[in-house]
């Protein structure tokens, strides 16, 4: 037997030999102070290393040696076994990588001699999305040149030129009198938006809605009818902190503030 089996495989620093001596003396007192946990801390290291058990905490802590930890640095019976233990899978492992790389070989050869099958094109998720739900908003910048003709009564060039820019000021000035030479549309911008589908407000009903309800049968965010409720711009009826909306003043809201064609507010 050689010295390298005699001793044990544990390796251990300097100071991690001395808590062990000293766990091993039976811990005498006065070695370490009591408001010191260093020592503590290596003895931790060598119990996970099955040198030592520990128990207790604070005063009641105790540290005592195992039969590994008695002997060492000299190995035990249990370190020779498991030093043999080791040792076989390791012959076991370099004889079945050589037949394993014998085998390979052929079937290297093997593989060679049959026909590569035609690759698989790889397929890609793809994400399906409801068309009811989403809709897509483009920012479009139009670019016009327009030239229009008109007689204006003035005393100078000046007061004609300060006349036709009084015009401009006015909506709808000018209509009928431009003509476009060119014009070019530009798309900058596009964002993916989901559109909120009104609810059905059955007769049934409660004759009070909350205001997520409310804003569900309207089709709008609840912030946007929070702030029309703080505004004044929609009735609503309050009972303790909540606010709840008639179905009355949901449809009146939405008549008030239906218009047709152009609106200059």
């Amino acid at each position: 037997m050689t010295d390298a089996q005699d001793r044990s495989r544990i390796q251990l620093n300097p100071g991690q030999q001395v808590i062990l001596q000293w766990i091993v003396d039976g811990c005498p007192p006065g070695v370490y102070p009591d408001d010191e946990f260093s020592h503590r801390v290596s003895a931790r290291a060598l119990k996970n290393r099955g040198l030592v058990e520990i128990s207790g905490h604070g005063k009641s802590w105790r540290a005592v040696p195992t039969e590994r930890g008695r002997v060492w640095p000299e190995a035990t019976d249990e370190d020779r076994r498991e030093r043999e233990r080791l040792a076989r899978p390791t012959q076991q492992v370099l004889v079945e990588q050589g037949s394993a790389n014998v085998e390979a070989g052929a079937l290297g050869r093997a593989l060679k001699r049959m026909p590569r099958p035609k690759p698989t094109p790889k397929k890609f998720p793809v994400r399906q999305v409801n068309k009811q739900e989403t809709h897509m908003r483009y920012k479009v910048v139009v670019t016009r040149v327009q030239v229009a003709e008109k007689w204006v009564r003035a005393t100078d060039e000046e007061d004609a030129a300060r006349k036709v820019q009084e015009e401009f000021a006015k909506p709808y000035s000018y209509f009928g009198n431009w003509e476009t030479k060119a014009s070019e549309v530009e798309i900058i911008e596009a964002e993916q938006t989901t559109v909120i589908h009104p609810s059905k407000l059955s007769e049934s009903g409660p004759m009070l809605l909350s205001l997520k309800d409310a804003a569900a049968a309207l089709g709008i965010p609840y912030s946007a009818l929070y702030e029309l409720t703080n505004r004044g711009d929609i009735e609503y009826t309050k009972m303790g902190s909540r606010k709840y909306i008639q179905r009355e003043s949901l449809m009146s809201f939405i008549a008030t503030n239906t218009h047709r064609g152009y609106s200059p507010s």
